[in-house]
């Protein structure tokens, strides 16, 4: 961790910050109060306490809540204070445990942008854990899928997807003039099933060789006259393939 030994080395948490999953919040004391108890754990004077506090509020955009007691805080409000109490002894890694669980969709993408200006703006080095795989492909590019305790893949999504080159891919297509489209692709090795919706505005593609299929798909609609508006791989985003790779 960090290039040190982990085990039996206590020095080493000074460098990291650690927000869990679980709610451990104080009802009964505000923002601010909470931070400086977390601080007293770190052993920071007041000096620093007192600076310190002030700038993770402001990186957590709490500053104008940080008085208000944590028994009415929302769930973003909690995560964001939760966050600003790991960063508060500027450790150089940070473990951000599912961030995202109990949030709604604005404030999830309140905490992706957040977790991202951590990285870029303010230079921590982040590890996020999460289940919901395609909001980490918002947050990285850079993965590590785990299954049981072990690691099945890690590395760039791109090149983690690209383990499952010859795995069959169900394509969603969309526009117009489609038929001669989907005769075409029947008389293909890689296409392994075509269904037409009915009212031809579309169709789903089953292709072995999904990779083949991408190469040859301009060529065939110049060939064929259509008006393609969607194409769309069911099978191309982390989720599926974290599923190929367990399964």
């Amino acid at each position: 961790m960090l290039g040190e030994e982990p085990w039996q080395n206590p020095a080493l948490l000074a460098k990291i910050g650690f927000c869990p999953d679980y709610d451990f919040l104080p009802a009964d004391l505000n923002g601010r109060e909470y931070l400086r108890f977390v601080a007293g754990l770190h052993g920071m004077d007041s000096v620093r306490t007192a600076t310190r506090v002030n700038d993770v509020l402001g990186i957590v955009s709490m500053v104008k809540d940080a008085d208000r007691v944590m028994g009415g805080y929302s769930k973003g409000m909690r995560q964001r204070i939760k966050i600003a109490g790991a960063l508060l002894h500027e450790p150089q890694l940070l473990l951000l445990d599912e961030p995202l669980t109990g949030t709604d969709p604005l404030i999830r993408k309140e905490i992706i942008d957040l977790v991202k200006d951590l990285n870029k703006v303010h230079g921590h080095d982040v590890i996020v854990s999460s289940h919901v795989l395609h909001e980490i492909e918002r947050m990285t590019h850079q993965v590590a899928l785990i299954y049981k305790g072990r690691s099945v893949a890690s590395g760039d999504i791109s090149e983690i997807r690209r383990l499952m080159s010859d795995h069959p891919h169900n394509i969603v297509l969309e526009g117009r003039g489609l038929v001669p489209l989907a005769q075409t692709l029947l008389t293909k090795p890689y296409t392994s099933s075509i269904e037409l919706r009915p009212d031809r505005m579309g169709m789903y593609v089953r292709v072995d060789r999904p990779d083949e299929f991408f190469d040859s798909l301009p060529e065939l609609v110049a060939g064929t006259g259509c008006e393609l508006e969607r194409v769309e791989s069911l099978d191309d985003d982390l989720e599926s393939v974290f599923r190929y790779l367990v399964g």
